[in-house]
């Protein structure tokens, strides 16, 4: 039988001396590796740690949230990969003709009709799960299978989202034309309102809703869809404005949100969408299969300042700017490449212009230019135009007007109904088995489908829209 008595002369908790703990921690520490050691090391209790992992998958990229036009738009069933609707031009050609003395037979007069096509385009991702990874129980994330389905779900949608507004079937015949191209092609100019930098306000606004509900569109805008940091400036504008309405009802919480306007063509709900962006900077690093991606592009013609009659470039344009280039297929990007180690000096009326060749044996099918602000730095540039490779293997001459800019994004203001715009989907998200020829589990997940814009000046897009000044992050 143990007792008190098996422990005298023996220090208990708290009598023990500073050495003897010393020597304790000495034998044996917890320590917070985060991975075991390569080789065993005396006193390391490494071991006989229990692994604490919590039971959450944590998010640290975008969620369905922030996909916003895909779930918004109206979806209808395609049944052809060529989709083709009518369009009503005009009820008659003759304004003036109805007019008739008492007894005449009025003139007679006809409808115009008009008949479009859209060509459904495929996207899709292969999966894949080792059979062993569906044996072992995971954590956090449970069935394997089922969360890699969520995620090539989600990437195809982050996809399509940035498709429908950006999406361009001239720089590859596998895309789509996303709105912002298909605004260009078919509406009015006056239906593309160039902000030049300056950020979206009231004014512009109401100037587009305007445009898009006076004839001869005579369309309802019901929704504008934006940057986020966009939409922030815009909120910016109205905080000096009458404060004492902008405590809750709930609890001292201060600030302003605005979920919508009202404009003299009716109310028009804000879109914060994430997916509009200012072009963003070029990739640090070569992406994609090193087998299939472009090849690092060479300037094979020194950069150049002509004058030009279509130049953009004004007298508060003029000054110091920085370019970069990378060369993009469907299958990756290369390293981006600078036009100029040194600076480019550009005047008022100039354009700038330079010569890319491709470089390795893979395909580019079209070039990423971008450039930095007015004397910014050569490590702060953004995308401001997408150019097709119609030179093939040979030179492509890159011309910069100055149409659009860098750190600026586009916004749109949509009729987002069934008479103005819809996605035509032959096949809606679908999950196809492949076969099994290896010891994993692989399968296709596939949209089809097409975007198509029925009635043009109905819509309204903005281009070059900039950010207050002093903004946090400002170039």
């Amino acid at each position: 039988m143990v007792s008190w008595k098996d422990y005298e002369g023996v220090d208990g908790f708290g009598a023990t001396s500073q050495q003897e703990v010393d020597e304790l921690n000495k034998a044996l520490a917890a320590g917070n590796a985060q991975n075991p050691p390569g080789s065993a090391v005396a006193g390391d209790g490494f071991a006989l740690r229990v692994e604490s992992l919590e039971s959450t998958l944590k998010n640290t990229t975008y969620k369905m949230e922030h996909i916003q036009l895909w779930k918004a738009i109206r979806k209808i069933p395609a049944y052809n990969t060529v989709e083709e609707h009518n369009e009503i031009q005009s009820y008659g050609e003759n304004s003036d003709a109805g007019w008739i003395s008492e007894g005449d037979l009025p003139e007679e007069d006809d409808a115009r009709y008009e008949r479009k096509f859209s060509v459904v385009k495929f996207l899709g991702t292969s999966r894949r799960v080792t059979h062993p990874m569906t044996l072992v129980r995971p954590a956090p994330t449970g069935n394997v299978i089922a969360q890699e389905t969520v995620n090539g779900t989600m990437h195809l949608l982050r996809i399509m989202e940035s498709a429908l507004f950006y999406g361009d079937a001239t720089l590859s015949a596998l895309q789509f034309d996303g709105y912002e191209t298909l605004i260009k092609a078919k509406s009015p100019t006056t239906n593309i309102i160039d902000c030049r930098g300056k950020p979206l306000s009231e004014d512009y606004l109401t100037d587009g809703a305007l445009t898009a509900h006076d004839a001869p569109n005579y369309g309802k805008p019901t929704h504008l869809f934006c940057n986020p940091k966009i939409k922030a400036d815009l909120v910016k504008t109205f905080f000096p404005k009458e404060r004492h309405d902008t405590f809750t009802a709930n609890g001292n919480l201060v600030g302003l949100d605005i979920k919508g306007f009202t404009s003299p063509a009716g109310d028009i709900a804000l879109v914060p969408d994430v997916f509009i962006s200012d072009g963003g900077a070029p990739n640090a690093a070569a992406v994609g299969d090193s087998t299939k991606r472009p090849g690092t592009p060479t300037i094979t013609t020194p950069d150049s300042t002509p004058g030009s009659a279509l130049s953009k470039f004004t007298a508060d344009d003029a000054g110091d700017y920085f370019y970069k280039i990378v060369a993009c297929n469907r299958y990756g990007r290369s390293i981006p490449v600078v036009v100029d180690a040194s600076a480019i000096t550009v005047a008022a009326g100039d354009e700038t212009t330079f010569g890319v060749t491709p470089g390795g044996t893979t395909t580019t099918d079209w070039w990423e230019v971008y450039r930095s602000a007015k004397g910014g730095a050569t490590t702060a540039t953004r995308r401001i135009i997408r150019v097709v490779n119609a030179a093939g293997v040979g030179e492509t001459i890159i011309h910069d007007y100055n149409n659009y800019l860098p750190f600026c994004s586009s916004a749109f203001m949509f009729q987002l109904n069934e008479e103005s715009m819809t996605f035509k989907q032959l096949a809606p998200m679908i999950k196809i088995p492949l076969a099994t020829i290896d010891s994993s589990i692989r399968w296709m997940q596939l949209i089809y489908g097409v975007p198509v814009l029925y009635t043009p000046g109905k819509n309204v897009l903005y281009l070059n829209v900039g950010r207050s000044s002093g903004y946090v992050g400002a170039a």
